[in-house]
């Protein structure tokens, strides 16, 4: 649907969405302001993949820096033999080697000297071998899609898992621009640099866990992985997940059902973490000094299902406060050159048409013109 709005209109439409937050009172947990900057270690050793460590400092419950990555530490995988794999780090505080091949029924440990010198290291963890999944299916209700996983283990020997999961999504802008505004005049675009069609992608935060120990067979069946609220953006047009799953023991299950019940009172898996929590690290260099985590060590099973638009109508798409407005030529300047709006196409011989530029540029959304790999 297109408008004739007034540039003052706009302003006002920008302007009001500041207000339209109603206001919370914030809570403040005790002692929330006590940081004893203890190391955190989150990562699993991925027998036959690629691993993947992040060292992290604890913060404040009400601390407004969102992450304090360690860098700069040495991290070694090292194992009964004394074989050792050193780990590279590819970004500030996240650890990694490409493929870590590791014995199934052998332990191995993590070493992390951390650039200040004090070193730590993880109990003599076992490798457990993973099941294959089974198969991912979901279903869809008032409030939205839900994805599940379906596993078993004939042998009986899993019992506990644990799943996380990559979500990738196609979207695309609310118009398809086929003009920009470059050196006071509107230019065609390149075929192929249209920014109409963009994909997102995001990785688990949240401990998604099951076990079958208290089952007569080692079966998990139908147990969620992921919610997809009705509406949203991520099946505007196709939907992706690819979910990993892990076998665990049970000392590693234990610890990571307690964090899972604790963070669900602070907030995500990467909010700061309770002291209370004390996994499988130890700092040798002060025995008395806590460091906070579980490594586990075990093979990785994946399964990717496709979910589209098309499969879930009559949802309707996700909400877009994007005008399309009708601008002459005497004004051109005026609403593009300003960069209130980013040019949408020609309308009859001289006007043009433009909105705001999110809902011109999909990559002002978080996405990326580049289509991955796997996509259909």
């Amino acid at each position: 649907m297109r408008f004739r709005f007034s540039l003052y209109k706009i302003l006002i439409v920008a302007i009001s969405s500041v207000f339209a937050f109603g206001c919370k009172e914030v809570y403040t947990p005790p002692q929330s302001n006590t940081n004893p900057n203890y190391l955190v270690v989150d990562g699993v050793l991925t027998s036959g993949d690629s691993t993947k460590i992040k060292l992290s400092r604890t913060r404040n419950l009400n601390d407004s820096v969102l992450n304090s990555p360690e860098g700069g530490a040495t991290v070694v995988v090292i194992g009964e033999g004394s074989d050792s794999y050193p780990l590279s780090e590819e970004e500030i505080g996240t650890y990694s080697i490409g493929l870590l091949s590791l014995n199934a029924g052998e332990k191995y440990k993590l070493d992390i000297t951390t650039s200040d010198g004090k070193h730590y290291e993880s109990d003599q963890i076992i490798t457990k071998q993973t099941p294959p999944i089974d198969s991912l299916n979901w279903t869809i209700n008032d409030n939205g899609v839900q994805v599940f996983v379906n596993t078993h283990d004939q042998s009986n020997g899993t019992l506990y898992y644990r799943w996380q999961y990559e979500e990738t999504w196609e979207y695309h802008a609310a118009f398809d621009s086929y003009y920009t505004y470059t050196g006071g005049m509107l230019v065609p675009r390149n075929p192929n640099d249209h920014v109409y069609t963009c994909w997102h992608d995001r990785s688990s935060t949240e401990l998604v866990l099951a076990s079958s120990a208290g089952l007569s067979a080692d079966v998990i069946y139908r147990n969620p992985v992921v919610f997809i609220p009705k509406g949203s953006e991520k099946i505007s047009v196709e939907y992706s997940v690819l979910v990993k799953q892990y076998a665990l023991t049970k000392e590693a299950y234990e610890y990571w059902e307690s964090l899972k019940k604790s963070t669900e009172l602070t907030g995500g898996l990467f909010d700061p973490l309770p002291a209370q929590l004390i996994g499988n690290i130890h700092c040798t260099t002060n025995p008395d000094e806590k460091a906070l985590g579980y490594i586990a060590a075990s093979s990785i099973t994946k399964q990717r299902i496709f979910i589209k638009y098309l499969e879930v109508e009559p949802w309707p798409p996700p909400p877009q406060d994007c005008p399309e407005v009708i601008v002459p030529p005497d004004s051109v300047d005026y609403y593009f050159g300003k960069h209130l709006l980013s040019p949408v196409a020609n309308h009859g011989l001289t006007d043009f048409s433009g909105s705001f530029a999110s809902c011109v540029d999909c990559t002002l959304n978080g996405g990326t013109l580049v289509k991955p790999s796997f996509w259909p």
